[in-house]
């Protein structure tokens, strides 16, 4: 009997496989006392408002919400403070899926929990706050939030062609699919993302594609190190083929700026939604 307790205890920690991401399982904060740390502002602001304290933050130039604001600072997924992690000692890391990678091998070999979430886009978001609510307890409270982020009915932009560019810092850039988080937002809106690999959310940019599918709207949006991107974007578009755009020729071509824009959902996405919505009616 307890050879079976020890393999049931084991199987618990490795984990369950569940679409493509690594389940680790959490301990309810209303009975364990948990110790969470977040790794995103998303995650952070979401926690707060669940009414679940965390023992650690990301380090961010954005606003966390201000209960955290003197907790420790665990970095982020491109500089990453593991020994800060390892001192907090928390009950459960969550990491985001998009940037998984930067955190499985380190935490695990640390034996520190760790769980996925998926903020990949707005439906997913949706789905980490109700798991989130469960775990913690605090189902009315992600009711209540879900409520408040739910998406006004979207207005009929079709046939709008939309460019999305995620800007990398050293002047390269990628192209979103509909399947990215704003991809996501302008289908919503009624767009249709153009120039994007389907089988990859992020891909690196085709300059000929582009320049064949002529989107009448282009996003831009920075990673990392906002102004370096924006200045690089600036440049880009004075060179062909981004200058004979449609977009370009009839200033069609918008940056979007954290926090409503980034890799992945926010509780901002209502604002950005909106924000969307404008962009492709004025090219209509």
């Amino acid at each position: 009997m307890r050879n079976k307790k020890i393999i049931f205890s084991s199987l618990v920690l490795v984990g369950l496989l569940a679409g493509g991401a690594v389940w680790q399982l959490t301990r309810s904060s209303a009975t364990t006392g948990a110790k969470p740390v977040a790794t995103t502002v998303a995650q952070a602001e979401i926690l707060d408002r669940l009414g679940v304290a965390v023992a650690g933050v990301p380090s961010t130039t954005e606003t966390l919400p201000a209960a955290d604001r003197d907790l420790p600072k665990v970095g982020n997924h491109t500089s990453i403070n593991f020994e800060q992690i390892s001192k907090i000692n928390p009950s459960v890391v969550y990491v985001d899926q998009a940037v998984a990678d930067d955190y499985t091998a380190k935490l695990k070999q640390q034996h520190t929990p760790m769980h996925i979430l998926n903020f990949n886009d707005y439906a997913h978001m949706r789905q980490s706050i109700t798991q989130l609510g469960a775990t913690y307890h605090e189902q009315g409270a992600a009711e209540k939030l879900l409520q408040q982020i739910t998406l006004p009915k979207t207005h009929a932009a079709k046939g709008v062609k939309v460019l999305i560019l995620m800007g990398m810092p050293g002047g390269a850039f990628l192209v979103a699919n509909q399947h990215s988080y704003v991809g996501d937002l302008v289908t919503r809106a009624g767009g249709t993302v153009v120039a994007g690999d389907p089988n990859s959310m992020y891909a690196p940019a085709n300059p000929q594609t582009i320049a064949q599918l002529n989107p009448d709207v282009v996003i831009r949006f920075a990673h990392a190190m906002p102004a370096s991107v924006q200045a690089n974007f600036v440049e880009t578009f004075k060179q062909a083929p981004y200058n004979n755009l449609a977009a370009t020729q009839h200033h069609h071509v918008y940056d979007a700026a954290a926090p409503e824009f980034g890799l992945t959902a926010n509780l901002h996405v209502k604002d950005a939604y909106t924000q969307i919505q404008k962009w492709l009616e004025a090219a209509k």
